[in-house]
């Protein structure tokens, strides 16, 4: 009968059972350089709304990983207010929630204010001449058109099991 080494043996099946996989870490505050994949419009856009973003530039990471260009992401309406009487412009704020790597989620920090222009000269000229009916001019809605560059940063450290899931085609 033959004893076994129990420390040698669970060694030998916890190396065995390693995956062969390893680890990249995404710092905190890595700048990303991302863009809008859709037109945002304070007209249409509610709060709330989620819109797409890529990445437009590789990322190299300090132990020489590469986030490629393309990988997905999700940004979010925060504030949508369409144009109104009186000349009141159109106002739109949105935010970058987070860049999908594989199936992990980075979290992103990063805003965009868009405002309208105001139409208070033309209203107080119309007001002068026409009275009342100044009133009813409007102030310009604001639109953030597909393809707009937004840098963002990582808003956490990020451990990534590599490889690296590659990013989405664009079929």
């Amino acid at each position: 009968m033959k004893i076994f080494n129990a420390p040698a043996l669970v060694a030998a099946f916890s190396l065995a059972w390693t995956p062969c996989f390893a680890a990249t870490k995404v710092p905190e505050g890595t700048e990303l350089r991302m863009r809008l994949e859709e037109p945002l419009s304070s007209k249409t856009a509610n709060q709330g709304d989620r819109f797409s973003v890529s990445l437009i530039e590789d990322v190299r990471l300090a132990d020489g990983m590469v986030l490629k260009a393309g990988y997905r992401g999700v940004g979010e309406v925060t504030e949508a207010r369409g144009n109104g009487m009186l000349g009141k412009a159109g106002k739109l704020n949105v935010t970058l929630n987070y860049l999908k790597v594989g199936d992990e989620r980075i979290r992103l920090r990063a805003n965009k204010a868009a405002k309208g222009d105001n139409r208070t000269g033309t209203q107080v000229v119309t007001f002068v001449f026409l009275g009342v009916f100044a009133g009813f001019i409007k102030g310009k809605d604001v639109s953030i058109p597909k393809g707009t560059q937004i840098t963002a940063y990582t808003d956490e450290e990020k451990v990534l099991q590599t490889p690296l899931a590659p990013p989405p085609n664009d079929n």
